[in-house]
Formats: C-alpha cells, structure tokens, sequence
C-alpha cells in the first residue's frame, strides 16, 4: 500500500513538473516572438520572485491564501463537487469577519479568536447554498456556485457603500481600518508577510491529517458516485452539503486573513482573481495537499517575478496570464494524450 502511494506521489509530481515546465517553454515562445530573449526575461521573473527577503515575503502573501482557498476548492473536487464560487464565499467571509471587528467590542485576543470563526462560518454558509440546491433540486454546482460570486460581489459593493463605508473616507469604497492590537503581526521589520503563515501550514497539516479520517474516505466515496456511498450505508445528500460547507469554510478563512492581515479593511475587490487561481492550483496540484503547497508557490512567484520582469522589460505582465491559461490547456489535454499514449503502447504489446 505504501508502496504504490509513493509511486502514485512520484507519477504525480512529475506530471505536474513537465506540465510546468512545457507551459514555461510555450510562453518563451510568446517572449520571443515579441522580439525579447526569453532566457533573460525569465532571469528578471526569477530575480523578481525571489531576490530578496522583501519579494518572498510578497510570494508568501499571495501564497497563503491561494493555497488556503485551494485546499478548500480541492475537498469539494475530490468529491466531485465542482464548487466555483470560493470567490464569493471569500468575500462573504472577509465581511462576516469584519463586522466582528468593527462592530463588537472585545478582548483583542477573543477578538483573534472569533474573528477567523466567524470568516468561516459566513463561507460556510455561503456555500452550503449551493450544496442545498444540489441536493433539493439537483441544481448544478457550477452556475449556482458562479451566480452566488456575482451575488457576493455586488452584497460587498453594498456593504462598503453602505453601511459599513468608512466615515469621513471621501466616499472611498471601504471600511474603517482594523484597530491595530487586532491585526494579523508581520513576521520582520518592513515586511509585508505575516502569522497568517503559521495558520497555513496548520491548515495544511489537519487536510493531510483529513484525508486520512473516516470523513475524509466518505467524501473521497463520494467522488465515486452517490449511488455507491448510499449503498455503503452513508448519507450522500448529507455528506454533499457538509462538503460544500466545509469546502467553503477555509476560503471564508482567507476573506479573514485579507481583511486582518493584508488590507487591514474591508474594501471593494478584496481578493479579486483568487477564485480562478485557486481552481487552477487545485488542478495544478492534482488535488493533493502536497501539490497545492508547491503549485500555490510556483503561481505566487509567477504573479511576483511577472510583475517585476513588466517594470525591467518590454514585455507585459500578460504574459503571466498567457502561462496560466498554457497551464490549464495543457491540463485538460493531460488525460486525452495519455489515453492515446497508453492505446498505442497498447497496441504494440499486441503486435509483439
């Protein structure tokens, strides 16, 4: 048993290592084809992403809640539950977690407790939506989890126009600032990166420790078809909503580590993109724990150095999205070329 789960482990990771590395290679060809040198525009990418403390702070603050989110889209996948909305439940998160803010006086450190309690609730929530119309009314996971992200983009814009718009903030679309003895602690003098690192990894550790629970099998059962997991003797339509809930509570984490830790505040376009990118870290990493860590690193430090390599050369940071859109062609034609690739292996056996 062991033994084929290090050679699955294996099989994966090179996947996704020649995945990587052919999306990189086609968008040298981008680079080349806009006359600059590939080899040293990636060089400005790679000295972007990584040449300082200041700049891996800067992947690190991407990373933390890209892979956070990740996770969470990736127990919703396994279950086959194709759950889009981590945006929204995102959002709707970084609202319930700033109210508590705010708007309710406590301790600082009751405060550091509630708060995230409450970002995970409010995703939570949000997503279970989406888990009871599938169940209900066999409603499709996809456009009710895609229409709920339009519903809690415009229930943001409301808020930080509305009621929770800061007073006196020349009518800006945010929020009051976090007091700061609530605020997530930076880990070195003048950067940016902070304790949200330590409530990844923690996060990290207890899906390892998940997919190894009875749970965990239930919802990997899941995957398999409702059918099976009702003639196992479990509840599928209840395993379907806990899923979705529990999918939806690590990205109603993120809105709190955005709002504490990043932005300090609530404000319109908080984590916007973050949604795309977690389903494509999530793909990228072949739902495993392990693979998101590295594939939320390798998009992090693509968004740094990209952002860098804009500054220092002609080329746009376009390119970045070019990569990533290289990434999920080459992952959905992984299978097909395999399938060929096997059928033709295949066929050679049986000439032989």
């Amino acid at each position: 048993m062991m033994k084929r789960r290090l050679r699955s482990s294996i099989s994966t990771t090179w996947q996704t290592a020649v995945i990587v590395v052919a999306a990189l290679l086609l968008g040298a060809l981008f680079i080349a084809f806009a006359g600059e040198s590939p080899l040293e525009c990636y060089g400005v990418m790679l000295e972007g992403a990584l040449g300082s403390m200041s700049r891996i702070s800067e992947i690190m603050i991407k990373m933390v809640p890209l892979m956070i989110m990740a996770l969470g889209v990736s127990i919703a996948f396994r279950a086959k539950l194709w759950n889009i909305g981590a945006e929204g439940q995102m959002i709707v998160g970084a609202i319930t977690s700033a109210v508590v803010g705010l708007y309710i006086p406590l301790p600082p450190w009751l405060h550091m407790i509630i708060a995230p309690i409450f970002g995970m609730i409010g995703g939570a929530l949000w997503a279970m939506i989406a888990g009871w119309l599938r169940v209900r009314f066999n409603a499709n996971e996809v456009i009710t989890t895609m229409m709920l992200n339009y519903v809690a983009l415009y229930l943001l814009a409301y808020m930080v126009y509305g009621p929770m718009q800061e007073p006196g903030g020349y009518n800006y679309p945010q929020s009051s600032s976090m007091a700061e003895s609530i605020q997530l602690t930076p880990l070195g003098a003048g950067l940016r990166v902070n304790t949200s690192v330590f409530v990844a990894i923690g996060v990290l550790i207890l899906i390892i420790l998940f997919w190894r629970s009875r749970f965990g099998f239930t919802v990997d059962l899941l995957g398999h078809g409702t059918k099976i997991t009702n003639y196992a003797g479990l509840n599928a339509n209840r395993t379907i909503i806990w899923t979705m809930m529990l999918s939806g509570a690590l990205s109603g984490l993120v809105g709190w580590i955005e709002v504490y830790g990043v932005h300090f505040r609530l404000l319109e376009g908080i984590g916007a993109g973050f949604g795309d990118l977690a389903v494509v870290i999530t793909l990228l990493g072949k739902m495993s724990p392990i693979g998101i860590l590295f594939a939320s690193f390798f998009i992090s430090a693509l968004l740094v150095g990209g952002a860098t390599m804009q500054r220092m050369t002609a080329i746009p940071y376009s390119i970045v999205d070019i990569i990533q859109g290289l990434v999920i062609v080459l992952l959905i034609t992984q299978p097909m070329i395999q399938q060929k690739l096997q059928a033709r292996k295949a066929r050679g056996i049986y000439v032989e």
